[in-house]
């Protein structure tokens, strides 16, 4: 991303790391979507330029050399990292996006252990060793994951976190909407309360993220590991997909197949920690 001058404003100029295959303009399309309905309910967050010539909505495909990249322009709000404490209005904001037109419900579940010891068996070496270590982790993890109880579809950001909140001299702003798409409300909250409470470290953040979200008319989650069901689906698709990336079942370059090997490692170890702290974080939801 950089920032562009023009006559006619600034504006943030992002270029994005997408995927030429069906399933990525498909989700791209509903994030879009979530993405200008927000932006109608004058959500705190930057304004989203259309294209003369869309790809999709807010798409721009723009011919680079022999390549076709693909482009997303915002509107330039001056800002940086976050300097204060946002925990109540992250709680606020996160009722308010709960309230958007509900569009279903995430899809598939994380992939049974058996699977992955298939994609392991293909090519034994160092790192195909590291991450059978995290065999038993990802096992635990999905006997929580692929229960969803009764918990509430929303239509949202699904990566609230302290690096996707810009500070602004008006007030914070939500931004980095690409991932948008369909979750729980209760997964997403307890996502952001732990983001924004260090992982649970700050206790009076954490408790002030639930507390402002019930006072702002949504519904307090469950005392009960699955309503961290959404954080642990997070490490385990991300994991998934980066060792997929790193065997060579993806089309990606040699920089990116070489970086996929840390990323699933450090998906991994951030899984098994989260395991570790399950018990405690439900205790702080009674």
């Amino acid at each position: 991303m950089w920032r562009l001058r023009t006559s006619r404003g600034t504006w943030a100029v992002k270029r994005l790391n997408r995927s030429r295959e069906d399933w990525w303009m498909r989700d791209y399309q509903v994030s879009a979507e979530i993405q200008l309905e927000a932006y109608a309910r004058d959500f705190p967050m930057p304004r989203p330029v259309h294209p003369l010539e869309p790809a999709a909505p807010l798409l721009a495909d723009v011919r680079v050399g022999d390549e076709v990249e693909s482009y997303l322009v915002h509107e330039w709000h001056e800002g940086g990292p976050l300097t204060t404490d946002v925990s109540a209005w992250v709680g606020t904001t996160l009722a308010s996006l709960h309230a958007l037109p509900a569009g279903g419900t995430p899809d598939g579940e994380p992939h049974p252990v058996e699977e992955w010891r298939e994609w392991l068996d293909e090519a034994p070496n160092d790192f195909t060793d590291a991450v059978r270590g995290y065999l038993p982790d990802i096992a635990e993890a999905r006997a929580v994951a692929v229960d969803t109880g009764d918990l509430t579809p929303v239509s949202t950001h699904r990566d609230v976190k302290p690096d996707n909140v810009l500070h602004t001299a008006t007030g914070p702003l939500l931004v980095d909407w690409d991932g948008a798409g369909p979750d729980y409300a209760e997964w997403e909250l307890t996502r952001a309360a732990l983001h924004f409470s260090r992982l649970g470290e700050d206790r009076t953040a954490f408790d002030t993220v639930i507390k402002s979200y019930e006072e702002a008319g949504g519904h307090r989650p469950p005392a009960s590991p699955t309503a961290f069901a959404g954080l642990l689906r997070v490490y385990l698709g991300g994991a998934a997909w980066m060792v997929w990336r790193a065997l060579g079942h993806r089309p990606v370059t040699e920089p990116e197949r070489a970086a996929a090997h840390t990323h699933a490692l450090e998906l991994l170890a951030d899984l098994r920690t989260s395991l570790d702290h399950l018990n405690e974080w439900t205790d702080r939801l009674r």
